[in-house]
């Protein structure tokens, strides 16, 4: 386990929330969040941290292309499905309850994360897309070994935004084809190549971390340069490089119940992605009841702590089971299939 990476998890995961209360704080006309507007570089720090830990998993490993696939598959989709059916329900009761901001939503979509100009019943799962899309690119390199299983897939990803750069992608397939987010995949590839053959260095991260910062600010304050890769994903990439320097300050710490705690979150953060847009909605709707919605500290304070327990509470009771559950599921299912063949 590399601890940093667990610490930028869970503060990935916390960004998109902060993002997502100052969007309802604005619907209830509540907005102590005015301020913040980058709460969508956690979805790009989310693309940069799957690029280095795909290489990481993968290290030195005879990997089936199938069996990665698939533990890419129980990782997330069960998840995503059960919770998306939640959404169905709550969206053939009360329609205006799901993407609440606006626009159409795609069913179909939804369960298949392809592509769509329509939104899915949980919103979030758009990032999904990418990282599948990305799981597929990846895998081919697992037919090579040494370096090129890392360069080729590196490479496709590159030529693809190029393509995307001179060719007009008006189609929704040919934008999603040819996105820059490609590239934070990239970082994180070419991060954990770099990290093979140096070693961490806590001091560079004392003059990363602030430059990072810095610039995120920046782009806070002046809404940056409107090219995602260089609002969000430049300082993503100098501060994952901070948190990885500080790796061996880290594991020093490991003891300390802040680190337990924050690894947790780390843990849990793929079901708080997932989770709160529900937990937004129900306790907006409660405190909109309960008449407390006038200060708004309180407001902004309720749905983060509400949005972070229910996410620790699903990774404990639905996330670990289900993804058990499918593992065991899979393993019974070889066990039989080894049979057959022998009997054959």
């Amino acid at each position: 386990m590399i601890i940093s990476i667990q610490y930028m998890r869970a503060i990935a995961a916390i960004l998109v929330v902060f993002h997502h209360v100052a969007i309802k704080g604005r619907q209830y006309g509540t907005d102590p969040m005015h301020w913040f507007n980058v709460g969508g570089a956690g979805v790009d720090l989310f693309f940069i941290i799957s690029g280095y830990v795909m290489c990481h998993t993968t290290f030195n490993r005879n990997v089936n292309i199938a069996r990665f696939m698939q533990a890419r598959f129980v990782r997330i989709m069960p998840l995503y499905w059960v919770l998306s059916s939640a959404a169905l329900l709550v969206y053939l009761v009360m329609p205006e309850k799901v993407n609440s901001s606006g626009g159409v939503t795609s069913i179909f979509h939804s369960y298949t994360l392809l592509p769509s100009s329509s939104k899915y019943l949980i919103q979030n799962g758009w990032t999904l897309s990418y990282e599948f899309y990305f799981y597929i690119i990846f895998s081919f390199g697992l037919f090579f070994s040494g370096g090129m299983k890392h360069l080729l897939p590196s490479l496709a990803m590159i030529s693809l935004v190029l393509v995307g750069f001179y060719v007009a992608a008006e189609d929704v397939y040919a934008s999603f084809l040819t996105n820059p987010l490609l590239l934070e995949f990239v970082f994180g590839i070419a991060l954990f190549n770099f990290y093979k053959r140096v070693q961490f260095n806590s001091g560079v991260s004392f003059l990363l971390l602030p430059v990072s910062v810095a610039l995120l600010s920046y782009v806070n304050l002046t809404g940056g340069f409107d090219v995602r890769i260089m609002d969000y994903g430049v300082p993503c990439l100098l501060f994952f490089v901070a948190m990885l320097n500080f790796e061996p300050v880290f594991l020093s710490l490991r003891e300390h119940w802040l680190s337990r705690t924050a690894e947790y979150l780390g843990d849990s953060s793929y079901s708080l992605y997932l989770l709160h847009p529900f937990v937004l909605v129900v306790c907006s709707i409660v405190m909109v009841k309960l008449g407390l919605t006038d200060n708004s500290y309180v407001f902004v304070f309720v749905l983060l702590f509400s949005s972070v327990l229910a996410g620790c509470c699903c990774y404990a009771l639905l996330e670990k089971p289900l993804i058990k559950l499918m593992k065991s599921r899979i393993g019974t299912g070889r066990k039989v299939n080894d049979q057959l063949q022998q009997a054959r």
